[in-house]
């Protein structure tokens, strides 16, 4: 953050926060968010700040359970495999939407069928269902959802990326744009009291909603406002006089300024992010270096992987390095490797041995949030010799770049789209696309092997072969977990762990 960003955030923190436990009083909970939302609904919106408040007001089939990675009750009590392709769920009979009208199997297969239909032009909605063939109604109660093929995914993609909708209501709108934006109507623990893209959202606890299992919790609070406030400093100086009770920060530096402040506190969630390098091993960018699997180990053990992160990561005790690129929350996380560890010296040897005694010159390219990173890792690598120049781009830069193949070393970050299965990770990086650096036929070929086996302990034997051979032939060494920070008011208390992209959710706050 520039230094004026930062003698804002002292200048506020001199001036003290509002009084304590004001609007634990009134039973009121402020969030800003960065971007404005332009619908309630996620799937025409997918966004962070739309998936958390998507997660306030609607419910899915099923909940995913980050803890046991098991799938739990929700709209369906149960369900079955019929065969391969088709599995069966058996709604509850007692879940009513915030109209008041009942959820049954005819919700369900217009809200699968809407998604998909090429026409509502839904495209993350249609790429995240685009297993699914049709969903037809059994009766009133069941529902089945038939796949084009055997695939692994359904349960967890219909746990996470279509919210049920009321059919009637939805299908009466010409626009059904304006359904999310007018009528936002679920059956969750929160309704919408008010939506304006510009003045805020407001939000009220469905005191009639029913747990079904322990997945999901229910409202806690009894309001919640999301003010849409843009710039940080705006946000820091609210938080600081008593205008929001919380805000969601990437910047180490505001993080740890405001932890300072007694009337406030941080904390950090791990949800699905992390940092990485990833090195192109066949030599797409013109540097043959980086095509040697020395060079490669030599880079992974000149970084100090834990002690880089936790110097430009905000979250401090929270921050630790990871050894794959998978969470332990993610369905399919398995591996018996690690990265080479820290050791310059056997990295200057390694070099030496590539026949590169005297280091050689890099470029490290690294798009908007991971600068800081990137030059970190820059003076880790001029330690073993290694001149590396960072090149600090957009993120449309950087697209430009990947699809040329003109990057050598990539600082990044990832989330797996809040999908918790590590598929979203594999096809990302290893699906012979722009970002494939590596083309490994190995790795391509456990890849398709991993979405078509259906039996989890299998895909993890998979995917355990799959992570090792990456951090054996070191061509993307992960960092570190990327924590969410949340810096709010001593009074909230925020559930860790939550698994969507915005790190937490509104059902998982309450007051101390």
């Amino acid at each position: 953050m520039a230094k004026l960003g930062l003698a804002v955030i002292a200048t506020a923190l001199l001036l003290g926060a509002a009084p304590a436990g004001a609007q634990k009083a009134k039973d009121t909970l402020r969030v800003a968010f960065t971007d404005p939302i332009s619908t309630i609904l996620d799937m025409e919106d997918p966004k962070p700040e739309t998936r958390i408040t998507t997660g306030a007001v609607f419910d899915w089939l099923i909940c995913y359970d980050r803890n046991s990675r098991s799938f739990a009750p929700l709209l369906a009590k149960s369900w079955s495999q019929i065969d391969d392709r088709t599995i069966e769920f058996v709604l509850r009979d007692d879940v009513v939407f915030h109209d008041g009208s009942k959820l049954t199997a005819d919700d369900v297969v217009y809200t699968l069928s809407w998604a998909i239909d090429p026409q509502n032009k839904l495209r993350y909605a249609a790429g995240d269902l685009a297993w699914l063939e049709h969903a037809e109604k059994v009766d009133d109660y069941r529902v089945r959802v038939i796949a084009k093929e055997p695939t692994p995914l359904a349960l967890v993609r219909l746990a996470i990326s279509a919210p049920i909708l009321p059919a009637k209501l939805h299908a009466s709108y010409e626009t059904k744009s304006d359904f999310g934006r007018k009528t936002p109507i679920g059956t969750g623990p929160y309704k919408v009291a008010s939506f304006d893209s510009s003045a805020g959202i407001v939000l009220v606890r469905n005191d009639d909603y029913k747990l079904a299992s322990n997945c999901r919790q229910g409202a806690s609070i009894g309001r919640i406002q999301a003010l849409p406030i843009l710039d940080l400093q705006t946000q820091v100086a609210q938080l600081t006089v008593g205008g929001i009770d919380l805000l969601h920060t990437s910047s180490k530096d505001t993080a740890d300024l405001l932890a300072s402040n007694p009337l406030l506190a941080v904390t950090a969630s791990q949800g699905m992010s992390y940092v990485y390098i990833s090195i192109d091993a066949i030599g797409r960018s013109g540097n043959a270096a980086l095509g040697d699997l020395k060079v490669r180990q030599a880079l992974a053990q000149a970084m100090d992987r834990e002690m880089v992160a936790r110097s430009v990561l905000p979250g401090s005790d929270a921050v630790h390095a990871i050894d794959a690129l998978c969470l332990p929350n993610q369905l399919g996380c398995d591996f018996s490797t690690k990265p080479p560890p820290y050791d310059p010296a056997a990295a200057k040897r390694l070099l030496t041995e590539a026949g590169y005694p005297d280091g050689f010159d890099v470029e490290i390219t690294a798009f908007t949030g991971n600068y800081s990173l990137a030059e970190a890792l820059s003076g880790e690598f001029r330690k073993i010799g290694v001149r590396a120049r960072v090149d600090k781009v957009t993120f449309g830069t950087y697209r430009q770049k990947e699809v040329a193949g003109k990057i050598q070393i990539l600082a990044g970050s990832w989330s797996a789209s809040g999908l918790p299965d590590v598929s979203a990770t594999v096809d990302k990086y290893f699906d012979g696309g722009p970002r494939d650096y590596w083309r490994d036929t190995a790795i391509a070929k456990l890849a398709k092997d991993g979405l078509t086996t259906l039996d989890e302990g299998k895909r993890r034997a998979i995917y355990r072969e799959l992570f090792d051979r990456v951090n054996e032939q070191s061509y993307v060494v992960p960092i570190a977990n990327r924590p969410d920070a949340f810096v709010h008011t001593r009074d909230l208390q925020i559930g860790l762990g939550v698994i969507n992209p915005y790190g937490a959710a509104l059902t998982e706050m309450s007051w101390k």
